[in-house]
């Protein structure tokens, strides 16, 4: 049923709209707003309630990639901010299009990602009439978003984008939610006045640490013998890296990144130790951490053991004084910028302490040992199938002889998520995303990695999904295929939700798996039949002849890679046991 029909009479809102027939409708004052602010690309799924902005986004010269569900759209543009720092907009239509994107918004929050969701809503002239579509979408998103909007009035909707836009980045950022009614986006409106000075600054002010903080962290961290600096998201949005790459090289500091922070400092930096997968051992070795823009939840066991140890002082950095301590109570908080922080302590540095050189490579080497744990449940497997680590690693191998530095990898799943994690790496920022928040979204990789490449067209984007996450977004293939987007997907297939049948298997005993087991599909015959290039792979060394094949189609490729059911990671075994769930 159409949930739109486009009259010669625009119907009547609160905006009292202009009598001008060739003034812009609300769509296009909307998708011009978003063009001055900056917003290059929307992504979307079309509706009756958004056709406005949709031909708005046309004339204002925005790039809309339109997805084959809603969920999709709203985690690619996550995927578009995980990427470039800067906020994704998706815009959806009403009711059930603003409802399959609701993930979006809940996945941003506990990101801490700044993320617009525009949804259209039932026009302010059918409210409470029962019309097709209508709920009350306001009330869904606004305990799960940063700020939540509705504009009421045609000719405020440049100031309500201006203030959506600016909510996201601002601060801590996170997910705003803004609905406009069928009715005030299809109204006309006079464009704003130019000589009128409302809005928002262009730069977000960003405070400083309180001088008395800056100098008691830096008592702790030069008399410090083992210090090690602990990147979370914080850094990534900050855009903090460089000024941590410096303070860790005057500081002779060591440092490990983890989350959205992948990439902030080079894995081939000199004093960076990587994934916080591998340096988990250094950092419960340390006698300082210095906590960067990350919260103590789960992804940090808590601010505990096993990652942190006993005995050893912490200081927490973070912008919002909300976000300090909670789980952990840090021996110093302080509130501030990430960036701003990091660029006072490296230039208020003033001596290191002799040996930093020699934690360092303390630091290595036990890195070092933890990849050879990884490396090892590998080179020890004696099944019929390919190891999915070893999937992983060849992938890894292969791509950084064959592309280098410039490529942007997407790890998603269970165990396929975990052993992405142990082997990708970033050699700048934006170029790992993957299922890493708290809240564990699976079904993320492909949306992710159609954000980057609409982001970074000129660079290749390399995604590692077990076949069940792949499964929920697979459709999106189309999506590649009609915009053109190269995005290689790597599919871990093992014909089922391994983390849960080895949980079930766990806890009941064999023969007692229940809605964890799938078909083994040939996903790569699915990305054939959409139009783009598919692969299946049998055996690890047809792994590489087929990634070069998929890397040289120059499109959306997929590589069905049949790997061991029985294989599950040392690391998601013990999950459990740890206490993170």
């Amino acid at each position: 049923m159409p949930d739109f029909s486009p009259t010669p009479a625009a119907p009547a809102t609160t905006a009292t709209p202009t009598a001008d027939p060739e003034a812009p409708h609300g769509g296009l004052l909307m998708a011009r707003a978003m063009r001055e602010a900056g917003v290059e690309t929307v992504f979307s799924l079309c509706g009756g309630h958004i056709v406005p902005l949709l031909d708005g986004c046309r004339g204002a010269g925005i790039r809309v990639v339109d997805h084959r569900h809603e969920g999709a759209a709203a985690l690619a543009a996550e995927g578009w901010a995980l990427a470039t720092g800067r906020a994704g907009v998706a815009a959806v239509t009403a009711g059930p299009g603003f409802a399959n994107a609701v993930i979006g918004l809940v996945d941003a929050g506990v990101w801490s990602l700044p993320l617009v969701l525009v949804a259209g809503r039932t026009g302010l002239a059918m409210s409470g009439r029962g019309a097709v579509q209508d709920v009350d979408q306001r009330a869904i998103a606004a305990p799960v978003a940063k700020h939540a909007i509705t504009c009421l009035e045609t000719a405020r909707l440049p100031r309500v984008v201006a203030d959506a836009l600016y909510q996201a980045r601002a601060g801590r950022p996170g997910p705003v939610y803004l609905e406009v009614p069928q009715d005030v986006l299809s109204a006309r409106a006079a464009p704003p006045d130019p000589e009128i000075a409302d809005g928002y600054p262009a730069t977000i002010p960003s405070p400083a640490g309180a001088p008395e903080d800056i100098e008691a962290a830096l008592e702790i961290l030069e008399r410090a013998e083992r210090p090690i600096v602990l990147a979370g998201g914080g850094v990534f949005w900050s855009g903090a890296g460089d000024d941590l790459a410096r303070l860790a090289q005057v500081a002779r500091m060591p440092v490990t990144t983890t989350s959205a922070a992948r990439g902030t400092v080079p894995d081939s930096h000199p004093w960076c130790l990587g994934t916080l997968v591998h340096a988990g051992a250094a950092l419960a070795s340390a006698d300082v951490v210095l906590v960067l823009g990350s919260a103590f939840n789960a992804n940090v066991s808590f601010g505990t053991a096993p990652l942190f140890a006993p005995g050893q002082t912490v200081i927490q950095v973070d912008i919002h004084p909300e976000r300090i301590g909670g789980n952990r109570r840090p021996d110093l908080a302080l509130v501030g910028d990430v960036r701003r922080v990091v660029a006072d302590l490296a230039d208020a540095w003033r001596r290191s302490p002799p040996g930093r050189d020699a934690w360092l490579a303390e630091a290595r080497d036990l890195t070092a040992f933890m990849v050879s744990t990884w490396d090892r449940q590998i080179d020890e497997h004696r099944g019929p199938r390919v190891h999915a680590g070893a999937a992983v690693r060849e992938t890894v191998a292969f791509v950084r002889e064959a592309v280098g530095k410039r490529v942007t990898f997407v790890a998603d799943g269970g165990d396929a998520l975990t052993w992405g994690l142990a082997y990708m790496y970033a050699e700048a920022p934006g170029r790992l995303l993957s299922t890493t928040t708290a809240l564990g979204t699976l079904g993320v990789g492909l949306p992710f990695a159609l954000g980057a490449a609409a982001a970074r067209p000129d660079e290749p984007v390399v995604v590692f999904a077990g076949d069940g996450a792949f499964g929920l977004s697979a459709m999106e293939l189309d999506t590649a295929v009609r915009h053109g987007l190269q995005v290689v997907c790597v599919v871990s297939n093992n014909c089922g939700w391994r983390d849960v049948s080895h949980e079930q298997d766990a806890w009941f005993g064999p023969g007692r798996r229940v809605a964890s087991e799938l078909a083994d599909t040939r996903y790569d015959l699915l990305a054939a039949a959409l139009g783009g290039h598919g692969e299946q792979v049998d055996t690890l060394d047809e792994l590489r002849p087929a990634l070069g094949r998929a890397l040289g189609s120059g499109g959306p490729a997929v590589v069905n890679v049949r790997t061991d059911p029985e294989v599950l990671s040392d690391l998601l075994r013990n999950v459990g046991s740890m206490g993170l769930m």
